[in-house]
């Protein structure tokens, strides 16, 4: 037990106890290791922050994106009904052309055959006509 005394008034006498900048390092270190806490603890408050900000803007780009697609879509099919109106009402506008093409012909036809038949008049007019001068005059 003297022992025991002893080594008790051995260590409370030791001259890091009675070391007033012992007792400031302690302080400061305690200080440090809260402060170190206390900043880790806004780093990571700050880093969910900035994770959650991330995410918010990836899915506002999603949306955008997503109308985009919309947006772009709904310009195709519009295009798409466009030029099917372009190729109805060009198809139409060859069967009219068409169809006034084979009127010309078949005017073109009528008036060869007409011309014909005028010919064939004149000609049967120009034979009497010259049947008639022959019996006039006798040919020698």
């Amino acid at each position: 037990m003297l022992n025991q005394t002893i080594f008790l008034h051995i260590q409370l006498n030791h001259p890091v106890w009675i070391n007033p900048f012992f007792y400031l390092f302690i302080g400061s270190s305690i200080i440090y290791m809260i402060t170190y806490f206390f900043k880790c603890k806004q780093f990571l408050n700050k880093t969910n922050e900035t994770k959650l900000l991330q995410q918010q803007h990836v899915a506002k780009l999603d949306m955008v994106r997503k109308d985009h697609l919309e947006i772009l879509e709904k310009i195709r099919i519009e295009m798409l009904k466009k030029e099917e109106e372009r190729s109805r009402q060009w198809i139409e506008s060859e069967k009219e052309t068409l169809h006034v093409l084979n009127g010309v012909s078949i005017l073109l036809d009528l008036n060869d055959k007409m011309g014909r038949v005028e010919s064939e008049k004149i000609l049967l007019v120009l034979d009497e006509i010259r049947n008639k001068i022959e019996n006039i005059t006798p040919i020698n």
